[in-house]
């Protein structure tokens, strides 16, 4: 909330047009939006072959042969990987990095802001860049890019080579973990869900040894126990590893290698912590089509028929909301409370800080709506981003496109 309390919190209404964007330029692609709501950005076609970046309406100098991947930064600013002359780059509030790639994708920012990166191919081979510093060592195949949130890199790479069709050479274990680049010793069947600690310095990931075989590992130090399979680890704050196992034919959560919670599910996954209480929350199946969320063991009395895509903490833990789809359409959750929204599309919610309330877009029949607790207060726009809350819970910046002008917003509640 520390960037939240230095906005404009005070002025209702501010707008930009962004629908003569679309008479200056030969095309307009999708608008992106700074988390304070103070600039509207757009990549644009100017001529053949040639992009800009257009932020308030008055565009960067430099031109370039493609652009994609725009993004707001949480500095307000905006960035975007380009290319020019036969090379790839990321180009950061207009100022162009220092390195020149073959191709360039999977951009990532930590949350502060203060790390970019992304993968590379440079000469047939793949690595990390953060911050304009590639790996010192390269790989002939990559997966699974992961930036931690203080900086750290990590991926899963081949350390073996193998022959087309070897397949022996390939039960042997071709894939590893790099951290900032260095491979662990252990090479696996398959690895995925790399996952970093608070600190950025711990990694865990799962692991397949053979092809029966899963397990999770820990910086390389390998699980005792094996599973029919294994979901995305998580960090406890003790540094303990959280993951979801599948052991006689049902899901688990275990805690560094024991059975956690007691109860198996049909399906158990997206672990979520509370950010301030001891409360450890999943989606989970307790039959086929069954779906709801479990904390700490206990299911929701909810149900839905379809699935539930994501589940999200209060900043003080004591609101849970789930974003769900039942018969067709999507819907909310709050502490196991679903709403009545019937979305043809739903989007991440914004919880105020004690919880008390949540706003979440939703999109029916083309037109995107504001919803504060279950009711819309804010309707037929033609494109809304997420709803942030002011530090004190009781204003909401929505930032959204009307009629061809961008409108920034703040509503009292």
């Amino acid at each position: 909330m520390e960037n939240e309390a230095s906005w404009d919190w005070n002025t209702d209404l501010k707008e930009i047009p962004v629908e003569e964007w679309k008479e200056r330029f030969n095309w307009v692609e999708d608008f992106h939006v700074s988390p304070d709501g103070e600039s509207v950005a757009s990549i644009v076609n100017v001529d053949e072959a040639a992009f800009q970046i257009c932020v308030n309406g008055e565009v960067w100098d430099t031109e370039y042969e493609k652009i994609w991947g725009l993004k707001s930064l949480p500095d307000n600013g905006f960035s975007a990987l380009v290319y020019d002359g036969e090379e790839w780059t990321l180009t950061q509030n207009g100022t162009e990095w220092s390195g020149r790639f073959d191709f360039i994708w999977d951009f990532q920012v930590t949350p502060d802001g203060k790390h970019l990166g992304l993968a590379f191919q440079k000469d047939s081979e793949y690595g990390m860049v953060v911050n304009d510093l590639p790996w010192d060592r390269t790989y002939t195949n990559m997966a699974g890019m992961t930036l931690s949130d203080t900086g750290t890199s990590a991926a899963v790479v081949q350390v073996a080579p193998m022959k087309a069709a070897d397949v022996d050479s390939f039960k042997q274990g071709l894939f590893s973990v790099a951290l900032d680049g260095t491979a662990f010793d252990h090479s696996f069947l398959n690895i995925w869900d790399l996952s970093f600690d608070a600190t950025g310095q711990h990694l865990a990931w799962g692991a397949r040894l053979n092809r029966e075989a899963y397990t999770i590992a820990r910086d390389d130090i390998i699980w005792d126990r094996t599973f029919q399979g294994v979901w995305k680890p998580v960090f406890l704050n003790s540094g303990k590893v959280l993951a979801p196992v599948r052991e006689g034919g049902k899901w688990k959560l275990f805690r560094d290698n024991e059975p956690f919670w007691k109860k198996g599910y049909d399906q158990l996954w997206r672990i979520t912590l509370s950010p301030v209480k001891d409360d450890i929350a999943a989606v989970v199946a307790d039959s086929f089509g069954k779906w709801t969320v479990a904390v700490n063991d206990r299911a929701w009395d909810l149900t839905c028929d379809t699935m539930i895509s994501d589940i999200f903490y209060s900043a003080d833990g004591s609101c849970l909301a789930a974003v769900f789809k039942h018969k067709g359409f999507w819907d909310l959750a709050v502490n196991q409370t679903p709403w009545t929204l019937l979305a043809d599309k739903i989007f991440t919610p914004g919880i105020s800080p004690d919880g008390s309330r949540v706003a979440v877009v939703i999109e029916k029949q083309g037109k995107y709506h504001l919803t504060l607790n279950n009711r819309i207060i804010a309707g037929n726009y033609d494109f809304l981003t997420a709803p942030v809350f002011s530090p004190d819970g009781s204003k909401i910046l929505v930032k959204g496109i009307e009629k061809g002008i961008y409108k920034r917003r703040i509503l009292s509640v």
